[in-house]
C-alpha cells in the first residue's frame, strides 16, 4: 500500500489501544490524505472537537511517509506527531481548511520538507517561533537549521493573520544590539575587554533559516502587516515572491537576495517597494497607494496594469534614471503596460 485516502474522519470513533499501530506499521505507505467533511456554518460540539482531535492523534503515519495532506480538520490543535520525530521523510505537506487550529504545528525542523502549503487556517492571528519548531534556547546558537530543504512555501486564505515572525521580539533586540556593538567596534570591543571577554561573533546570516527557499506565495491575507526581517537576511536563494490581497501590508523592502521577480497585486495599503537590488522583473496590479519604488538596480522589466499608470509616474522616471546610470543609455528599462 503506497497511497491511502481516509475521508469523513469526523464520523469515526477513537480506536482501542490494540489498534495503535493502524498506520505506523504500513512500511510502504508514501502518500497519506486525512480528510474531514468540508465544514458548514454550524459550529461543532465540544465532544465532536475532542473526538476528531483524538482520532487524528491516533493516525500516526509511518516514518517513511513522503506526502501528507490534512483537509478540513476542525480540531483546535494539530496532532503531536506533526514534527521531526515522526515525519523525517516527508517532502510535501498540505494543511488545508483547518479552520479552528489556533497555532501552526512545529514543522520547521522536518529535514526533508520541500513543499509546504497552508490554506484556510482562518483562526490563526500570529505565526511565530513555534512554527520553526525549536523551543529551547536560541535556534541560531545551535547547529539546527529551520526549514533546511524547503523550496516552495504557500500561505493562502488567512483572513485573521496579522503577525509573522521567526524569533521572539527579545531575540530581535539582542541581535540588533550585538550587531550595533560589532559595527561600533570601539565601544562594543571596549566593553567586552573591560569584562575580560571577546566581542560576540554573530551567527552567519545564511545559516539557520530557509536556506533553500526559491518561491514564496502569500495570497488572501488581508490583515498581514509585515514580512519578517529574517526573510531578507536568511533566504539567500529566494527567486520569486508573489503577494496578493494583503491589504494592510505597507512595505516590501530589504530583500537583497530576491533575484527573479516580485508580483504585488491588490495590496491597497502598499506604500513602498525598496532595496531589492537583484529583482529583474516587477509586476504591479491595483496597488493604488504605492508612492515609492526605489533601489531596484537590477530591474529589467516593469509590468503595470492600467490602473497603475497615474500613480506610477511618481517613481517610474526615477527607476529609469537609475537604470541608465547603472547600465548606460543603450539599455533602457522596459516598461510594459497592459489593460
Amino acid at each position: 500500500l503506497r497511497r491511502l485516502d481516509l475521508n469523513k474522519l469526523e464520523r469515526a470513533t477513537p480506536w482501542s489501544s490494540t489498534d495503535a499501530l493502524l498506520l505506523t506499521d504500513k512500511k510502504h505507505l508514501k502518500e497519506l490524505n486525512l480528510c474531514c467533511t468540508k465544514p458548514t456554518d454550524e459550529e461543532y460540539s465540544e465532544k465532536g472537537i475532542s473526538n476528531v482531535e483524538m482520532i487524528f492523534e491516533q493516525l500516526t503515519p509511518p516514518r517513511n511517509l513522503e506526502d501528507l495532506m490534512i483537509v478540513s480538520f476542525f480540531g483546535r490543535r494539530f496532532p503531536t506527531w506533526l514534527g521531526i520525530t515522526r515525519l523525517p521523510s516527508v517532502k510535501i505537506m498540505i494543511l488545508s481548511d483547518c479552520k479552528s487550529c489556533l497555532q501552526l504545528p512545529p514543522i520547521g525542523q522536518l529535514p526533508n520538507l520541500k513543499y509546504l502549503k497552508i490554506k484556510g487556517a482562518s483562526a490563526i492571528t500570529k505565526i511565530g517561533p513555534e512554527f520553526v519548531g525549536c523551543w529551547e534556547g536560541n535556534l541560531r546558537s545551535t547547529e539546527a537549521v529551520a526549514f533546511p530543504k524547503l523550496e516552495w512555501l504557500v500561505i493562502k486564505d488567512m483572513p485573521k493573520w496579522e503577525e509573522w515572525s521567526f524569533v521572539e521580539e527579545e531575540e530581535v533586540q539582542e541581535e540588533e544590539a550585538a550587531a550595533a556593538a560589532q559595527e561600533g567596534g570601539e565601544d562594543g570591543t571596549a566593553a567586552s575587554k573591560q569584562k575580560g571577554e571577546e566581542a560576540p561573533s554573530p551567527t552567519p546570516r545564511s545559516s539557520w533559516l530557509l536556506p533553500c527557499l526559491n518561491e514564496l506565495e502569500l495570497m488572501g491575507c488581508p490583515k498581514l502587516r509585515g514580512l519578517p526581517p529574517q526573510l531578507g537576511q536568511q533566504a539567500t536563494n529566494l527567486k520569486e515572491l508573489f503577494i496578493r490581497e494583503a491589504k494592510c501590508l505597507k512595505t516590501v523592502e530589504d530583500l537583497p537576495f530576491l533575484s527573479g521577480f516580485l508580483q504585488v497585486e491588490g495590496c491597497e495599503g502598499l506604500e513602498r517597494v525598496s532595496n531589492l537590488p537583484q529583482v529583474r522583473e516587477l509586476f504591479v496590479n491595483h496597488c493604488l497607494n504605492l508612492r515609492h519604488v526605489e533601489e531596484l538596480g537590477g530591474l529589467e522589466q516593469l509590468w503595470l496594469d492600467e490602473d497603475m499608470q497615474e500613480i506610477s509616474q511618481l517613481w517610474v522616471p526615477g527607476l529609469q534614471e537609475q537604470h541608465r546610470q547603472l547600465h548606460g543609455d543603450e539599455h533602457e528599462l522596459e516598461v510594459i503596460e497592459w489593460l
